[in-house]
């Protein structure tokens, strides 16, 4: 390595040439976010009874100034001055004692009266009207939107890349606006014509509200330049909303982009529906141009935009069947250092419990005396084995031996049935989480450097009882003009988090334990539930030294040791280079990487350590004893996934408005990346934290399997427990799009790109997939020929293209894989067969086909924007089973073809816009249906499948189709029953008897948004609504050998005696002869459990107060202070009459719903 030589401290040091390097961009860093880091030029003036028009051409060619007059012009005056000095200096002799003042940006002064500083008036001297726009640092401001209007009726031209216009008009005075993205508009009256314009603007606080730039991730384009469908979301809607989660933020913020509850509970994004049936629902997320898992903080968004058809997604290719949401994050912009902090205090209220609707303990005793009765609950089924049972059949039982009398029976149960458990889950399980959230960003920079740097810091105390995280995110982003010719970027996060759970699924065991099973007895001592275990042979086996199988849920959460930590980092470096007027090169290199651990510590006296320990406890018959073949100590789970992404992308760039008539933007680019997945678990027996060993196993007895107390065969198979993975994928794709634009009325679009894989195909042709799209645009309010002056804009769009689909995971591909690991049987490595090999495999695909139009009226006071699309998905992914005897139970096949048809509208309106009181509203609404057109995948037994969702996506109905059984009441003996072909009450269901109820995801979707403003407050509220959907209530099983250990509420409503039938459709407790499968799923998947999901909820109401008054915070350093309460999730109608929130149903579980949310926010600006 190259080094070089110094002195310090008179002796001779050598220095690496890269710390060196680092050395000289630290004290770079330093020096350009200075602000008033600049060279100073000393200039000579002496000059008498000259014009200052001479004198500002002598300091343009010595010093090389340019000078600009805005308002009125005194260039003719004449002035005697001597002076030498800087700039400043100067300009300060030159209009001593005239009516004359100056703003200095980098090389230009703009001159103007200090009469009319204020003024909006512009004079001029040309009918065709010059003008240039330029910031705040004199630089020029490219695609600036120019709206001019002397009718009423607006004309839109764009400056070109010099920030130049013209406006051509013999109509004055002529109304004229000038807005760019991220910096206040300005409105100017040109009365007549005489001299060019100088306009410059101001960086906003806030955003425009009509935003005109669409970014792609590849370029940013004004929307008069697009035909796509697309949607943004703006900088003043995201700090408005800067209290909530980035899924929460983006929620119905746009039509067609909804949030639901899954199955399984968790939130599933989906914008235009489902695009797959096994890769994925889920838009892509870009952040600043790229792909990428690690999410921002909300704080730190400029602005979101959301591409939805083929023409404004069809640039990512494969990725973008299902949508994209580009997310642009702040930069620094030139000018004093800003100064931002954000913070807010979440309490959200304690889980409603009784939300569950669980039964009573009275209920359930009253229901297993029906059991008891019917020969259900009897002593021998339970004596001499595991199988575990309440504390209420314990009492059956010991009453069926005839331990007890009837009456002790009785009285024992009548006790259980006065007790209650809620108040302790309440108090020793639950509690009010409390959320903590702080950011600060530095923000700045220089005419030639810009650097934006936050931190953010999280801290998070769960709903459920020992439950916490903390997580913290620093990010740094700079530009450095290096050149007039090159600007370096680099963008750098950081994101750690870490924290403790409790007891893993808390919450579903609570939904698990009977209404009577108290946690702690009255003397605070820890009750222990036998549920899972026999508490009579858990009582013999104690004596044989075996360790107790309770459980006790307080006891458990408070034992749990579980941590996790997650680390990513994200860098992009990249390089913009001007090769000519219009064209440029753009150099990106990407580097990504997240990793996660799971740490699980289980203590010798948690029910998982000892329950384990006593599973592989076999009896030595040689020895007379019981051996514990697992070694009693704790037992260490640990689990560690990574993720490392590297991608390069290369993009020429040609901007250019030619003679004012033609716009051309075009690009052509190729990216490289390569993905590396891999992760490993391990298991720890014995474990000692403190001496961080552990205990060896005997694996090959253990893998052949030992016999328990109960003669069974138990098989501990330690590659299970002890594996990694890993996963290389590498893709390379190249691509071009470009948008022409003719006089501002006409604008064509189209784009290119093929995307190339290594897990696809074993053919050249099937490893890519070529993707396009082409789309129109059709400004009518700029033909010569429309007059109608209270409309301010009209398009009309028409689009259409191919997108793709890519499996995210990585789990698909065309070649062979198994699982590597070694066999303590056969002593050997060995590998276990997951995918087969299939070179037939190809990409998924969708072909979309998308029309609309935008309106405004009254300068775009009332805007509406109207889509119809139809996208058609084709070699869709699916799972088809096969032959086991060929080692493999299933394998992926190109499966299925898909459609997905809807209509999005979306509404604003400037309600009430007085001086100090407006009121601005704006609703969403999104209708969407889906149908599986072709499917491979058949249904052997539609009969039951359908209704127990095994085999879904079925040939000619909605991708999420609900079936039920048709519901045709109860018998005479309380029998469920449906209808058959023939329309008859049957027991036993046919294939006719099948119904489709419709479809769980909603059809309908949106929301609705009111912003109301008077002085420094600000009052907004948020609702959202879903409609169409349906979904399934929990029902009883009415199975007698279902020992349930906690039942609906629904079992005191069952069917108990003759005419019941005519009043209640929960079926009797089954008797024996009636008891079967059928049964059961009649009584809990006909048509009679399926209710209308729909629902509207306020979601949020936020009262903001701001001071931005310099007389009110007076000598204070703030610029701004805000202050926020916000309250979340404050109404709630549901179509249901059942007292059902949707949003809380799990397949057909309750699940806690989410609370009341109130939060406190300060924001503050120095």
């Amino acid at each position: 390595m190259k080094q070089f030589t110094f002195r310090k401290n008179w002796r001779l040091c050598r220095v690496p040439a890269v710390k060196q390097f680092g050395t000289a961009l630290f004290c770079l860093y330093l020096l350009q976010s200075t602000p008033g880091f600049s060279y100073a030029q000393t200039l000579n003036v002496q000059a008498k009874q000259k014009s200052l028009s001479q004198i500002f051409e002598t300091l343009k060619k010595d010093s090389g100034y340019h000078f600009f007059w805005e308002g009125g012009d005194f260039s003719g005056t004449r002035v005697d001055v001597s002076v030498k000095g800087d700039i400043n200096e100067v300009l300060d002799a030159l209009f001593e004692g005239l009516p004359l003042d100056y703003t200095l940006h980098k090389k230009t002064v703009i001159i103007k009266s200090n009469t009319n500083k204020g003024g909006k008036t512009i004079r001029a001297v040309q009918q065709d009207i010059g003008g240039r726009v330029i910031d705040e640092k004199g630089e020029s401001i490219a695609g600036a939107i120019i709206k001019y209007s002397s009718s009423g009726k607006y004309t839109t031209v764009v400056t070109d890349t010099k920030g130049h216009f013209q406006i051509s008009t013999d109509k004055f005075p002529l109304h004229v606006q000038i807005s760019y993205l991220g910096y206040k508009p300005q409105d100017y009256v040109v009365e007549t014509a005489n001299q060019p314009v100088l306009v410059q603007l101001r960086l906003a606080e806030t955003l425009l509200e009509d935003v005109d730039i669409i970014h792609t991730g590849y370029q940013s384009l004004s929307k008069l330049n697009t035909a796509g469908a697309t949607n943004t979301i703006d900088k003043e809607y995201i700090e408005r909303r800067n209290n909530v989660d980035l899924d929460h933020l983006l929620e119905n913020a746009v039509p067609g982009l909804n949030s639901y509850k899954t199955p399984d509970g968790k939130s599933d994004m989906r914008l235009r529906g489902g695009s797959s049936l096994s890769n994925g629902t889920e838009p892509l997320m870009v952040v600043d141009g790229f792909p990428s898992t690690m999410m921002p903080d909300v704080n730190e968004i400029e602005n979101i935009t959301v591409l939805k058809d083929a023409a404004a997604a069809a640039i990512w290719g494969a990725k973008a069947s299902n949508g994209v949401i580009v997310i642009t994050t702040k930069k620094g912009k030139a000018g004093t250092q800003v100064v931002q902090y954000s913070g807010n205090l979440r309490v959200q209220m304690r889980p409603d419990y009784l939300a569950l609707q669980r039964a009573t303990s009275a209920d359930v005793i009253d229901f297993e005396k029906e059991q008891y009765d019917k020969g259900y609950i009897m002593a021998p089924i339970f004596d001499g084995s595991s199988s575990g049972y309440s504390q209420s059949i314990g009492i059956f039982n010991d009453y069926d031996r005839g331990d007890i009398d009837l009456a002790e029976r009785d009285r024992r149960l009548g006790l259980l049935a006065g007790m209650n458990n809620q108040s302790q889950i309440d108090n020793l399980l639950l509690r009010n989480a409390v959320n903590q959230k702080h950011f600060l960003s530095v923000s700045g920079g220089s005419d030639r450097f810009d650097y934006y740097s936050g931190v953010n810091f999280g801290h998070n105390v769960a709903g459920t009882r020992e439950t916490q995280s903390k997580d913290i995110l620093v990010t740094n982003r700079m530009n450095y003009k290096l050149a007039d010719f090159v600007t370096l970027r680099s963008n750098i996060a950081m994101q750690y988090d870490w924290g403790n759970q409790g007891y893993s699924g808390l919450t579903s065991e609570i939904r698990k334990l009977q209404p009577y099973q108290m946690l702690q007895d009255e003397n605070g001592r820890p009750v222990y539930n036998y549920f899972g275990f026999n508490k009579v042979e858990n009582d013999r086996l104690l004596g044989l030294g075996y360790l107790d199988n309770g459980v006790n849920l307080l006891r458990e959460n408070e034992l749990a040791n579980n941590r996790s930590t997650g680390f990513g980092i994200k860098t992009i470096i990249g390089a913009d280079w001007k090769l000519m007027d219009g064209l440029t090169l753009s150099n990106n290199v990407v580097y990504e990487r997240k990793s996660g651990g799971q740490r699980n510590l289980y203590d010798t006296e948690t029910s998982f350590t000892r329950r384990l320990v006593n599973q592989f406890t076999s009896y030595d018959k040689a020895k007379d004893a019981y051996v514990r073949n697992i070694p009693f100590g704790d037992v260490l789970d640990l689990q560690n996934s990574a993720y490392r992404e590297v991608a390069t992308r290369n993009q020429l760039n040609y901007v250019k408005t030619i003679q004012d008539k033609h716009y051309v933007n075009a690009l052509f680019g190729f990216d490289i990346s390569k993905t590396i997945r891999e992760g490993n678990i391990q298991r720890l027996l014995g474990f000692n934290d403190d001496l961080y060993s552990s205990l060896d196993v005997d694996a090959k007895v253990l893998a052949t399997g030992v016999l328990d107390w109960e003669g069974r065969r138990q098989i501990y198979n330690t590659p299970s427990y002890n594996k990694a993975n890993y996963v290389d994928s590498r893709k390379y794709s190249y691509y071009s799009t470009l948008a022409y634009t003719y006089d501002r009325r006409y604008t064509i679009t189209g784009s290119y790109r093929t995307d190339y894989s290594d897990l696809f195909g074993a053919e050249a042709k099937l490893k890519k997939r070529p993707l396009w799209s082409v789309g129109g645009k059709w400004l009518v309010h700029n033909e010569p020929f429309f007059n109608a002056d209270f409309i301010s804009e009209l398009n009309l769009r028409v689009t259409t293209g191919l997108t793709g689909n890519f499996d995210a995971g990585n789990t698909t591909t065309t070649y062979l894989t198994a699982t590597r690991f070694f066999n303590t049987i056969a002593d050997d490595y060995v590998a276990r067969l997951q995918t087969p090999p299939n070179p037939k495999l190809r990409w998924e695909g969708t072909r979309t086909f998308n029309t609309g139009f935008d309106l405004g009226l009254l300068h775009n006071r009332f805007t509406l924007s109207f889509d119809y699309y139809d996208k058609f998905s084709f070699d869709l992914l699916g799972s088809q089973e096969l032959d086991p005897t060929v080692g493999l139970t299933n394998a992926s096949i190109n499966a299925a073809e898909l459609s997905n048809k809807g209509v999005e509208l979306g509404v604003s309106a400037g309600i009430i816009r007085k001086k100090d009181f407006s009121w601005n509203t704006r609703v969403n609404f999104a209708y969407n249906k889906s149908k599986v057109l072709y499917n491979k995948i058949t249904d052997s037994a539609p009969e039951i499948n359908r209704v127990n969702n095994t085999v879904k996506y079925l040939e000619g109905y909605e991708r999420e189709s609900l079936w039920s059984y048709r519901w045709a009441g109860l018998d005479e003996k309380g029998r469920p029953q449906t209808y058959n072909g023939d329309g008859e009450k049957v027991r036993v269901p046919v294939l006719e008897s099948l119904e489709l109820n419709g479809t769980s995801r909603p059809r309908y979707s949106g929301g609705w948004n009111n912003d109301f403003s008077y002085k420094g407050f600000n009052l907004s509220i948020f609702t959202v609504f879903n409609a169409g959907q349906k979904a399934r209530m929990e029902m009883p099983t009415m199975y007698g050998f279902d020992w349930n250990s906690s039942y609906n509420n629904k079992i005191a409503d069952r069917w108990r005696q003759p005419g019941d039938e005519n009043k209640t459709d929960i079926p009797a407790l089954a008797d024996m002869e009636d008891l079967s499968d059928t049964y059961t799923r009649m009584a809990t998947r006909s048509s009679n459990s399926v209710f209308d999901a729909s629902f509207l909820r306020v979601r949020e109401i936020q009262l903001g107060y701001t001071i931005s008054d310099r007389t009110i915070l007076g000598k204070l350093p703030f610029k701004s202070i805000r202050a926020v309460a916000q309250l979340n999730n404050v109404y709630l109608w549901k179509a249901n009459k059942s007292g059902i929130d949707p949003e809380a149903v799990s397949g057909t579980l309750l699940q806690l719903p989410e609370p009341k949310v109130f939060t406190f926010g300060l924001n503050f600006t120095l």
